[in-house]
């Protein structure tokens, strides 16, 4: 995956969870999407999926417990959380994260790939794309912005799904972002994962000299991706060749609509 989006030249964002980064492949993993421009968020999931038990002290404990992880793998603090869904409500759990200086994120597309889990299945993946941004050009005339979620586990098809979802959002004249280029976040990571005490930028994100946005046509070559040129419609796979006409779509929106996707797991899918 991490290749994918490198040759299509396009940035995301990786919701981390924390308690997976003991293994040295996931840690690896998430230390190079950092590296190459990627935001790094954090899934969080409570002990037993309830927090009854814990005191405010343990649970903004273990909440830091799990942020610090993180740190000491890209040396930020993440900001952007995503709760893990075990399909029970607790009502102490957003308060303390808000509290704590977190913000929660949520989506408004749902890409659907741990339905579609082969590479021969990916172009239905980018059929919900394709069909969101139709019936939202049908209803209104107008493009809107997403925030798009994938599940990238191994009995997921995100990664294979990446070139032609790629060529939709390209030929529907969007524009793929980070989540802090979406809302224009100049500090996207926390200055400590206990305290709401302020947050800090780096390098790669929105306003630094780093930060990259947008998207260029990938294909699949022997098993590695490479520069492409656009299909011209969904299902078609993008030929190998120079990348440069794909991309004037996207390039010449006026007011752009922004794709923002975010990953909900990382895995060494991704090497």
């Amino acid at each position: 995956m991490l290749e994918i989006l490198k040759e299509g030249k396009a940035r995301v964002s990786f919701f981390v969870n924390a308690t997976w980064l003991e293994y040295m492949q996931y840690a690896g993993v998430t230390r190079r999407a950092y590296n190459e421009g990627h935001l790094i968020g954090m899934t969080y999931r409570l002990p037993n999926d309830s927090s009854k038990d814990m005191s405010d002290a343990q649970l903004r404990a273990d909440i830091a417990k799990q942020g610090s992880k993180i740190f000491d793998l890209i040396g930020r603090y993440p900001k952007y959380v995503r709760l893990h869904d075990a399909g029970l409500k607790d009502a102490k759990l957003e308060p303390t994260i808000r509290s704590m200086g977190y913000t929660l994120v949520g989506f408004n597309l749902d890409q659907a790939d741990y339905k579609f889990t082969s590479r021969d299945k990916a172009n239905q993946i980018a059929s919900i794309y394709e069909s969101t941004f139709s019936k939202q050009a049908d209803a209104f005339g107008r493009k809107a912005s997403y925030i798009a979620v994938g599940y990238d586990i191994p009995a997921s098809g995100a990664a294979g799904a990446l070139p032609d979802i790629i060529a939709a959002v390209i030929r529907n004249g969007y524009d793929m972002v980070r989540l802090d280029g979406c809302t224009n976040d100049t500090m996207p990571y926390k200055k400590s994962a206990l305290n709401n005490d302020g947050f800090v930028n780096d390098d790669f994100g929105f306003g630094g000299p780093k930060y990259v946005h947008g998207q260029s046509p990938v294909a699949i070559q022997n098993g590695r991706p490479v520069a492409g040129t656009m299909p011209s419609k969904v299902g078609d796979t993008p030929n190998t060749g120079g990348g440069g006409g794909g991309v004037t779509g996207a390039a010449g929106i006026v007011e752009p609509s922004y794709l923002v996707m975010l990953l909900a797991a990382l895995v060494a899918l991704a090497l």
